[in-house]
């Protein structure tokens, strides 16, 4: 059985870089950087698994919402001029879906 590559964080945050349109060693990168180290973690806790590619693939996926969502935080809805947005709270579905295969169930001793 081939042994898995080790997970690429660098990789990952270049390939973020690239999708945001923010250019490395800016003010704006520090944000990037700082927003996907707090999803890759958010990954990492919703899974209770070890790092691994498919869980920094997701982590950069939330970091975008993350990204896209600054100066909204802790708003669930917005009205401005007749146009309504509202906003998902908490890990997305569409994440939580695609991390479910890689968490690690919680077992207790009876």
């Amino acid at each position: 059985m081939a042994k898995p590559s080790p997970p690429d964080k660098a990789g990952q945050l270049t390939r973020l870089y690239t999708r945001l349109g923010v250019e490395k060693d800016t003010p704006d990168a520090a944000v990037v950087d700082d927003i996907f180290d707090d999803a890759v973690q958010t990954c990492l806790d919703y899974t209770r698994s070890s790092l691994s590619t498919p869980i920094l693939i997701q982590a950069k996926r939330l970091a975008i919402i993350m990204y896209n969502e600054q100066g909204t935080e802790g708003e669930a809805s917005r009205s401005e001029g007749g146009v309504s947005q509202s906003f998902e709270l908490g890990l997305p579905n569409i994440i939580k879906t695609a991390l479910a295969p890689y968490r690690v169930a919680k077992t207790r001793r009876f």
